[in-house]
Formats: structure tokens, C-alpha cells, sequence
């Protein structure tokens, strides 16, 4: 082992330590334990940079370089739409309550500010 492996190694067993205990703001176990196996898989590669490359030439593609590039490629698509949906969704959801907050206090005559008065 090179000194990069001993180091990414020594990196992603604290990310999987990490994931292993709940924090206050917990995510689900099973999104933990799906972090944890991509962090496994990323320390297999690590560790055995042939068996990427095999598994790119079964694929029918070149190096293991390009494999992870492409995969790491089409994740970041992934996630960029995910997001971008998630804003949209967001801002219609802040829209609406926005809608309602106002119409709710037009109902009752506007919001109570005591002591405001008019300006001219």
C-alpha cells in the first residue's frame, strides 16, 4: 500500500465510524447504511485499483479511470436535478403559505401592529 491508499483507507473507515453513530439531526438508518456501502466500495477500489479496471473492461469500457469519472458524472447530474427540483418545490410551498398568510390577515383586517399609525 501506497502512502494515498493508507490515507484514503484511513479517510473513508472514519466516514463509515461516522455514519455508524445517529447525531441529533438522524437520518434514516437506511440511508446510513447506503452511504456506508458507497464508502465500502469506494475503499475496495482504493485498495485493489485492478478489480475497477476489470470491472470496466466487463463493461466494455477502457480504464477503471473512466468508469468512476462517468459514474461520478452521472451522479452529479443526479443530484444537481434532485436539487433544482427541490428549490421549485420549495419556492411554490413558500408561495402558497405567503398567499395564505396574507389573505388570512386581510380576513381579519391586517396584521395587529399596536401603537402604528397612518402616515400621510
Amino acid at each position: 500500500m501506497n502512502i494515498f491508499q493508507w490515507i484514503a483507507c484511513a479517510t473513508l473507515a472514519a466516514a463509515i465510524v461516522y455514519d455508524c453513530f445517529p447525531r441529533h439531526a438522524a437520518l434514516s438508518w437506511k440511508f446510513r447504511v447506503m452511504r456506508s456501502v458507497v464508502w465500502s466500495a469506494a475503499m475496495v477500489a482504493v485498495l485493489n485499483p485492478t478489480q475497477v479496471t476489470r470491472m470496466a473492461n466487463l463493461l466494455g469500457i477502457g480504464r477503471g479511470a473512466d468508469i468512476i469519472l462517468y459514474t461520478v458524472t452521472l451522479a452529479f447530474l443526479s443530484a444537481s436535478f434532485f436539487f433544482y427540483a427541490q428549490q421549485l418545490r420549495l419556492e411554490r410551498k413558500l408561495s402558497r403559505l405567503a398567499g395564505y398568510i396574507a389573505l388570512h390577515g386581510a380576513e381579519r383586517g391586517g396584521i395587529d401592529q399596536p401603537n402604528r399609525e397612518k402616515s400621510s
